[in-house]
């Protein structure tokens, strides 16, 4: 008698899917939760600077100054690691798929979001790298002096370059559009959607990123008016 053994998770197709979806939850979470916290830079550099230093004193006294932080931070890194391999991996096994590519190349069910996953994917990696460069690590500051620590006073010289704002808004709507398809597709995945639910999911895709893009397009738009300075 013969026993099939069956393959590991990350294996199978669903796995992988599985894998990336459950991943790009974290990832969204983080997403809404950073940009609550951003958003905190309307009420002044005070309440925002400390919104900042909290960050790092979270778990205190029972753990060491920033270890928290750091424990979030490789959860993150950890699902940012898993959510783009294998959404390389799922895009490289669906093209393996098709043996015969198609003559007419329209595709009835695709949106802007689902067309633009790769390429937006690739923006936000991009991106993810000049936004720690600029914010986190000081190393991109022109014509101003990046002061560690006072992340309200580095976040409005910034945001007071124009090329700056376009650059983060470009982004900001690169990560809308990705969030969209990519919250649809977790029901997907998940076996959570149906033609009964598939309208109330995309409304409820597209209200997060609106909600996403409006709220850190905010920011850069604000400082720039002089709204805040």
């Amino acid at each position: 008698m013969t026993t099939t053994v069956a393959p590991p998770l990350y294996r199978t197709s669903i796995g992988k899917k599985v894998l990336m979806a459950g991943s790009g939850i974290i990832l969204i979470g983080f997403v809404v939760a950073h940009m609550i916290g951003n958003l905190k830079v309307f009420l002044g550099a005070g309440p925002y600077n400390r919104y900042a230093d909290f960050l790092r004193r979270m778990g205190e006294p029972i753990a060491p100054r920033s270890v928290l932080l750091w424990i979030i931070r490789v959860v993150l890194i950890a699902a940012f690691i898993i959510h783009v391999t294998f959404a390389v991996l799922t895009a490289r096994q669906s093209r393996a798929a098709r043996t015969v590519r198609y003559v007419k190349t329209d595709v009835v069910q695709a949106d802007a979001a689902a067309k633009t996953m790769r390429w937006g994917g690739l923006a936000i990696l991009l991106f993810l790298f000049f936004h720690l460069a600029n914010f986190t690590w000081g190393w991109i500051h022109p014509g101003y002096v990046f002061i560690r620590g006072d992340v309200y006073h580095n976040m409005v010289k910034n945001f007071d370059i124009v090329w700056i704002d376009a650059v983060y808004i470009a982004a900001m709507i690169a990560l809308g559009l990705h969030m969209y398809h990519g919250t649809w597709s977790v029901f997907q995945t998940f076996g959570a959607n149906s033609r009964r639910w598939d309208t109330a999911i995309r409304r409820g895709a597209t209200t997060l990123a609106v909600i996403i893009v409006v709220g850190n397009c905010s920011m850069p738009i604000a400082v720039l008016s002089g709204a805040v300075k």
